[in-house]
């Protein structure tokens, strides 16, 4: 799985970096057409100029896909709990 992320470095200021959540893309590929495509349009001119000088970066990252728990299968930090006892 591969998400777009923003970097901006300032001299005066830590590093920011800003993952999209929102959306995710199978191939680096994907991800590159979708910046390619989505970027521009949706950026203002004080951003648009930005990127255009490179003090500010879309780039793609590839993230781990992460397995869903199995249902059947007991938590490893789950406390066990016993049945209450009948009187």
């Amino acid at each position: 799985m591969w998400v777009v992320v923003v970097l901006v470095l300032s001299a005066l200021v830590k590093p920011e970096a800003v993952v999209n959540r929102d959306n995710s893309y199978p191939t680096e590929e994907a991800c590159k057409a979708a910046i390619a495509k989505n970027v521009p349009a949706r950026l203002d001119a004080k951003h648009k100029e930005a990127v255009a000088e490179g003090y500010r970066r879309y780039v793609c990252i590839r993230v781990p896909a992460a397995e869903a728990p199995k249902a059947d299968a007991p938590k490893a930090d789950a406390p066990k709990v016993e049945a209450p006892k009948a009187k």
